[in-house]
């Protein structure tokens, strides 16, 4: 993940904080339930909750690229449904398997397709960011930007490279958008090269053209795949 600014302080909000607070509040709520002040039933009906608040703390560690995290708040908000009647849990609940499966073994394969040295993929010049049922929005500062992969399914991103520099003048950063979006701004004056193959999708070039020679401009080679959604790189 490419920092925006300066190196952030480690977020308090943690799993085990989580955990944590869920064992003080529920034994709260039953020593209040055997005093007769609530019903304990009613209340522990929202534990699933406590799913979604670990999810949440698991992306404020890990960053938008942790797929455990979205299947944690997934899940979460679907039993919360589940448990006040919004939906049949045992109706949808092979369908979603069959889901969540899916995404496993596509964020497997393109983990394993894209082949990125686990020295480039640590790096602070290297762009990464994964949205699956959600998004996230991502300001590059780096000047020797070195390449990246973004991965949009069921969710969208926004990345902003105006501020960036690339290493080399030729940088390539891989996409994988699955019934997603997503936007690239760019600098003015970079050349856009696509080679991102579409189907029922579309990977659109909206920057400014004019200005230097192109063999002198930084190139931005976008490869990768968009299926049923888009990418929209401008300026």
């Amino acid at each position: 993940m490419i920092p925006d600014t300066e190196p952030k302080a480690p977020s308090p909000f943690s799993p085990k904080l989580v955990l944590g607070v869920a064992i003080i509040v529920a034994g709260l709520v039953l020593t209040l339930d055997n005093l007769g002040l609530v019903e304990a039933h009613l209340i522990f009906k929202l534990w699933p909750l406590v799913l979604v608040a670990l999810g949440v703390a698991k992306l404020r560690q890990e960053g938008s690229g942790g797929t455990g995290a979205w299947v944690l708040i997934f899940v979460g908000a679907f039993i919360l449904l589940a448990n006040f009647g919004r939906v049949h849990l045992t109706d949808a609940l092979g369908p979603l398997l069959i889901v969540a499966l899916g995404i496993l073994l596509v964020v497997k394969a393109l983990k394993q397709s894209r082949g990125v040295p686990p020295e480039l993929e640590k790096s602070d010049d290297f762009l990464q960011g994964t949205a699956i049922f959600g998004a996230f929005k991502r300001r590059v500062l780096t000047q020797s930007l070195r390449g990246g992969e973004l991965t949009a399914i069921f969710g969208g991103f926004e990345v902003d490279l105006r501020h960036a520099a690339i290493a080399e003048n030729q940088a390539r950063v891989d996409v994988f958008v699955l019934f997603g979006g997503g936007e690239i701004r760019v600098p003015e004056g970079w050349e856009v090269a696509n080679r991102a193959t579409s189907i029922m999708g579309s990977v659109g070039d909206n920057t400014y053209h004019g200005g230097e020679a192109q063999a002198e401009r930084p190139r931005l080679v976008l490869t990768g795949l968009t299926l049923f959604g888009g990418v929209e790189v401008k300026s």
